[in-house]
């Protein structure tokens, strides 16, 4: 016990935390002070969050995630505006958003605008090409049918596949992740990347440093550069009060030659195939998609890639060199989501999801804190007698996170909703599956910081095999779990009860 606090408080996540909260109370202590001996300071700080509440009300985005934050700056007028200043605000630099902006005209170029398959779909099922329609204006991305998905219900499947894969890259590597730790994961995948380097590959790797702050040594970028590996730290987390800490990097991307990709659930640490426990069993998922679809991902990564290391030269490069044979069935199309406009493009593709589902909607998610939107498109599907049954953790990995996730369990189940908890552990998988036509996964969990803070990607998928194979696995898990009815519900304690209602009032900041 002594080791580990010797050692958390010696981590860079506790000692940049430390700075951080240092800086803040001194500008709290200064502020204080000269609010208290000079009234017309006192008045400024009034009138600067006045001024902030009514950019906040103003703001295109959803009222419960301005709610919190005007509530705490009128509880706390003259400090609460400062705060949201600097943990509620999401911005870019100038620059930045140019490049982002002059990224995605050159994307646009390499899709096709015309969308042809759109038709085709739509004389299927015009319900599921009103979807496809949608992904397509607000990302550009086309519909694809030359691209064949597997699915892999466990994170330790798609770890063997993907080293496989990845060892067979002959051009290009790009891999993008939330949480990378050493351990078997890692160093088993480091060691291929190394060797491709070697090989005249153009390897390049991503990682959120505050996802990746507790598991990472300081620059981890530059020892990944020294071994010939493109490095970025996105977003650094920095003893600094200029540092933008809610919005992260959370996608989970590896795209090889631009004709092979993976995304889902699973970060690059042992946990996540079950080489470590550290919350019961851990049950994730994801796919990996062969064929035209997989490109997409590329530019996904090269997006987010432009913002540290400058726009490419031509795009074009990385595409796949040759056309290769595929087994493809149904239509694929990813999908990627930025906090940094008012699109939050993975809630409403979720919503489309619930809004056309018919006989039933399986859902798979490690956390339920959703706004009223998602709340009523389910409960709605309950009433429409289309069978809603959501899976979420026994074995929490956030306690106050998981009381969140269980305050939303009464209003859904007393609109019909089937709510189950997954008891040998931890579920990760963020997977929709709806009436063995329609299902979608990637890294978007349903959770304000998913929905409306984070970078995400998923998946959409209409008419594939692998659907019934998320299906299937959805029912297979349901043997491993405890439904949650009323009656256990009604059997909590008061002060759990407590504690949720309050919480809930911040949960778009948690």
């Amino acid at each position: 016990m002594f080791r580990k606090i010797v050692k958390f408080i010696t981590s860079r996540l506790f000692i940049v935390s430390i700075l951080i909260l240092v800086q803040i109370l001194i500008i709290l202590s200064l502020v204080f002070t000269l609010s208290r001996n000079y009234a017309f300071v006192a008045g400024g700080f009034w009138f600067l969050s006045l001024i902030i509440v009514v950019v906040i009300i103003n703001k295109r985005t959803n009222p419960v995630v301005k709610l919190p934050w005007i509530l705490l700056i009128t509880l706390l007028p003259v400090f609460g505006g400062l705060f949201y200043m600097k943990f509620g605000a999401s911005k870019l630099k100038k620059k930045d958003e140019k490049t982002l902006n002059e990224e995605k005209e050159e994307f646009k170029k390499l899709y096709d605008e015309k969308n042809p398959l759109l038709a085709t779909l739509r004389s299927k099922d015009p319900f599921a090409a009103s979807q496809a329609s949608y992904i397509h204006t607000v990302t550009d991305i086309p519909l694809y049918n030359d691209t064949a998905v597997k699915f892999f219900a466990l994170g330790e499947e798609m770890f063997e596949t993907m080293i496989k894969e990845l060892a067979a890259a002959k051009h290009y590597i790009f891999m993008e992740y939330f949480i990378v730790a050493p351990g078997f994961v890692w160093n088993t995948i480091l060691d291929i990347l190394i060797h491709k380097v070697a090989e005249g590959l153009d390897v390049r790797f991503m990682y959120d440093d505050v996802g990746s702050v507790g598991t990472l040594p300081y620059r981890y970028d530059r020892l990944l550069e020294q071994n010939g590996i493109h490095c970025v730290a996105f977003n650094p987390y920095r003893a600094t009060l200029k540092t933008i800490l809610h919005n992260r990097d959370h996608r989970k991307i590896t795209v090889i030659d631009g004709h092979i990709a993976f995304t889902g659930g699973i970060n690059l640490a042992d946990e996540y195939v079950n080489r470590k426990e550290r919350f019961g069993h851990w049950k994730d998922g994801g796919v990996m998609l062969k064929g035209g679809a997989a490109f997409p991902f590329s530019l996904m990564f090269l997006e987010l890639w432009g913002l540290y290391r400058g726009m490419e030269k031509n795009y074009a490069d990385y595409l796949p060199p040759e056309k290769r044979h595929v087994d493809a069935d149904g239509f694929v199309q990813p999908y990627s989501d930025t906090p940094m406009d008012t699109e939050h493009v993975g809630e409403l593709v979720y919503l489309n999801v619930i809004n056309q589902a018919t006989e039933y909607l399986y859902i798979t998610t490690p956390y339920l804190i959703i706004d009223n939107e998602l709340v009523t498109a389910l409960e709605l599907a309950a009433k429409r007698k289309v069978d809603v049954r959501i899976i979420t953790p026994a074995i929490p990995d956030k306690w106050l996170v998981h009381e969140l996730t269980c305050s939303y369990y009464r209003e859904l189940l007393e609109s019909g909703i089937r709510i189950y908890e997954y008891t040998p552990g931890f579920i990760h998988a963020k997977n929709f599956v709806t009436d063995d036509l329609i299902a979608t996964v990637g890294t978007i969990n349903l959770d304000f910081r998913s929905l409306y803070h984070h970078y995400e990607c998923g998946v959409w998928m209409y008419g594939n095999d692998c659907i019934q194979d998320i299906k299937s696995d959805f029912n297979r898990t349901l043997k491993s779990c405890s439904e949650i009815t009323l009656e256990t519900i009604k059997k909590t304690k008061v002060i759990k009860r407590l504690v949720r209602a309050v919480f809930k009032i911040f949960a778009p900041l948690l």
